[in-house]
C-alpha cells in the first residue's frame, strides 16, 4: 500500500512498526496507527476504527481517511463532511448577520465555543493575546502577528463540531480535524486551517497528523503550539499572578525546546515574559 502521509525518518517508524506485536489496542500510538497498513489495523481486535470506504466520522475515526492525508492541505474547494456540514447550517446565515454587524467571524465562532465550554474559550482567549505578542516580539508584520493570534483562539473550535468524544488517544487528532474542516467551510478563515490542524505538530518531526519537522511546520502553528503549551504548564497563568508559576512552565518548556517546540521561539518568549513580569511588578 501506497501511504499519502509523510512518513519522516522511516527508520523510526520502521521500528515501531516491527513493535506492533507487543502494544495493545488501547496504548497504539496514534500517528503509527495513521501509518500503518489497513492489514496491520485489523490485527488490533476492538480498536475505534471503521475501515469502511466512506467520509471522515468524528468520534468513530475511519482509517481510510487519515491514510489519504497529504501535506500541504487541499483547497477548501469541495464539500465538508457530514458532521461539519451540519454545525455550518445555520453558522453561514449568523456569518452573514454578523458581517452586516461589524462582527469578526473570529468573534462569533469564540462566543459560540464559550457556550459550549467557558473553560476552553477561556483558554482561546488567553493563547491568542500570548501569539499576538510573541510575533510582535519576533518583529514580524501585522497579517503574520493577525494569523497567529487567530490560529491559537481557532485551535479548539472544532470541539462545536465533535459529540460524545470523551478521552481517548483519537480525541486531539478529531479535533485536529474537525477545526480544520469548520475554518476551511468558511471563506474568510479558510487560508488558516492549514495552520490550525498543524498545531498537534512536534518540531522533532514525531507529532500529528502529517510528522511535519522544524520550519516545516507553519511559523503561526508553531508560535500557537508554544503558547498552548505554556498555557497549560502554566495552568492558565497571566501577569497579576505569582511569577514562580510562569518560571516553573518556562523551565518545562526549555527542556522541550527542539523536540514538541521551536527552540528558537522558546528563546524569544522567555524574553516575552521577562518583559511582562517586570512591567507587572513596576
Amino acid at each position: 500500500m501506497q501511504f499519502t502521509a509523510r512518513i519522516g525518518d522511516g527508520g523510526r517508524w520502521r521500528r515501531r512498526l516491527q513493535k506492533l506485536r507487543h502494544v495493545s489496542a488501547a496504548s497504539w500510538p496514534l500517528k503509527s496507527a495513521i501509518l500503518t497498513p489497513i492489514g496491520l489495523l485489523k490485527g488490533l481486535p476492538g480498536h475505534p476504527t471503521q475501515l469502511t470506504s466512506g467520509a471522515f466520522m468524528y468520534g468513530i475515526l475511519e482509517a481510510s481517511s487519515l491514510l489519504s492525508l497529504v501535506w500541504p492541505p487541499p483547497a477548501a474547494t469541495g464539500p465538508v463532511t457530514a458532521p461539519v456540514a451540519s454545525a455550518l447550517t445555520n453558522l453561514h446565515e449568523l456569518l452573514a448577520a454578523a458581517d452586516e454587524a461589524g462582527v469578526a467571524p473570529t468573534s462569533l465562532f469564540l462566543s459560540a465555543l464559550a457556550r459550549r465550554d467557558r473553560t476552553l474559550a477561556a483558554r482561546a482567549r488567553r493563547t491568542a493575546e500570548w501569539a499576538r505578542l510573541l510575533a510582535e516580539h519576533l518583529g514580524h508584520c501585522d497579517m503574520i502577528g493577525q494569523d497567529a493570534h487567530d490560529v491559537a483562539l481557532l485551535a479548539d473550535i472544532g470541539e462545536l463540531a465533535l459529540t460524545g468524544t470523551g478521552p481517548s488517544p483519537w480525541t486531539e487528532w478529531q479535533r485536529r480535524r474537525a477545526s480544520y474542516d469548520l475554518l476551511a467551510g468558511v471563506p474568510s478563515l479558510a487560508h488558516l486551517a492549514g495552520a490550525v490542524l498543524s498545531v498537534g505538530e512536534r518540531f522533532d518531526g514525531d507529532g500529528l497528523p502529517f510528522g511535519l519537522q522544524g520550519c516545516e511546520i507553519p511559523l503561526a502553528a508553531r508560535m500557537a503550539r508554544l503558547v498552548r503549551d505554556f498555557d497549560l504548564a502554566s495552568g492558565g497563568w497571566w501577569p497579576g499572578q505569582p511569577a514562580a508559576v510562569s518560571a516553573r512552565a518556562c523551565m518545562a518548556l526549555v527542556a522541550l525546546a527542539g523536540q514538541t517546540v521551536d527552540p528558537a521561539l522558546v528563546h524569544t518568549w522567555l524574553r516575552v515574559l521577562d518583559r511582562e513580569v517586570a512591567a507587572d511588578v513596576a
